[in-house]
């Protein structure tokens, strides 16, 4: 025969009154709205259980306490699947896991899954007998024991609430605490992840432990003024007051009452600027040369330095000859070709026509002559 009916017509407390006294041993399953939780007996007691059938939150628990390593999870896993057990009675199996901290956790684990439970309003509820534990690890909780914590919890509830109204809540971490502050291993775990994006629900979920236990931790954090529920004095409002200076540091601050100044497009491209080198002419000469072209007029101003243009591009050259040449005032007799050899003939000495006129200075005279000649 199966027991079986609504949780509007027996309490949870009273069915589990029941089942101890007849000592029943199976799985106490509850459904409502898609959510499916379960408590199993052993011989009246309560060896386990879960408020979520579809997750394994013992393992997960295990997890949270940085009890299990990364291989010894995948070996269990692999167990599991293999023997179709729990997660946990794997590595219980494996002897991966210390015996104590083990079935401490497990008796916790059952008194949260109470509280959970007991926070329904409605739902079915179901027994099936001889049912087996898949994550029975040896640890076991009177009944009696269980419900009045879980109901001391549900009365301590409602001030929680108040600190954490709901699971979406998110947490920061306060950057001027009131006072030196004074944390617990399990509370520094719980800081470690607040980041300020993480929300309530999802730092239960890291953690593995019931709702109560995490959510009443937080709210205590934030009763000490180590964390807040908004960002009026966390981390995340200094970022924000940081990113307010930033402005002005930049150069671009927003006057309140004034219209916000338009970015203008991207003026298009200088045209280069031409380089050109005034070259001073002697009068005379720049009466026969072309006038140079005038430069054209500078559009900008650019701070790239340009090369200038090859000095031969830009000065023009001088005409020769730009003067007739100068006749000598002496000029050189024509000499006679030689008719015997038939080659060249060999130029007079200078000095033969120096010594013509001795007052004549012949070092003076044969550099003017070598100029002469060199034009």
């Amino acid at each position: 025969m199966r027991l079986e009916g609504s949780i509007d017509a027996f309490s949870l407390p009273d069915i589990f009154s029941l089942l101890s006294m007849t000592k029943k041993t199976g799985g106490l399953h509850l459904r409502r709205d898609g959510a499916h939780g379960v408590v199993w007996f052993t011989t009246g007691a309560l060896t386990g259980g879960a408020s979520d059938v579809a997750r394994q939150s013992l393992a997960r628990r295990l997890i949270g306490a940085g009890l299990v390593s990364d291989d010894d999870l995948q070996g269990a896993i692999d167990r599991a699947v293999a023997e179709e057990i729990g997660v946990v009675r794997a590595l219980q199996q494996a002897g991966n896991l210390d015996e104590g901290a083990l079935h401490e956790l497990a008796s916790e684990h059952v008194v949260d899954t109470v509280f959970d439970l007991l926070r329904w309003p409605e739902g079915d509820f179901a027994f099936v007998v001889d049912e087996a534990n898949p994550d029975d690890v040896g640890a076991s909780r009177q009944v009696d024991d269980v419900v009045t914590e879980a109901r001391r919890r549900l009365e301590a509830w409602g001030d929680v609430a108040a600190a954490i109204p709901s699971p979406q809540t998110l947490l920061s971490l306060a950057a001027n605490p009131p006072a030196d502050p004074e944390l617990s291993r399990d509370e520094w775990t719980l800081l470690a992840l607040v980041d300020g994006r993480r929300t309530v629900g999802e730092i239960v979920a890291l953690c593995g432990r019931g709702d109560f236990m995490v959510v009443s931790a937080l709210a205590d954090l934030v009763g000490r003024g180590l964390l807040q529920t908004d960002e009026t004095d966390g981390v995340v409002a200094l970022a924000r007051r940081h990113d307010l200076l930033a402005r002005l540091e930049g150069g671009a601050v927003e006057i309140p009452g004034q219209p916000t100044p338009v970015d203008e497009p991207p003026a298009e491209p200088a045209a280069p600027v031409e380089v050109v080198e005034v070259v001073d002419f002697d009068e005379t000469e720049a009466a026969d040369e072309p006038a140079a072209p005038a430069p054209k007029p500078l559009a900008s101003v650019r701070s790239t330095p340009r090369t200038p243009a090859p000095r031969t591009e830009v000065t023009p050259k001088r005409p020769e000859p730009f003067l007739p040449q100068r006749q000598p005032d002496h000029p050189e007799q024509p000499v006679a070709v030689a008719a015997a050899g038939g080659g060249a003939a060999a130029a007079p000495a200078a000095a033969t026509y120096i010594e013509r006129d001795p007052s004549v200075n012949k070092s003076l005279l044969l550099r003017l002559i070598a100029g002469v000649r060199g034009l």
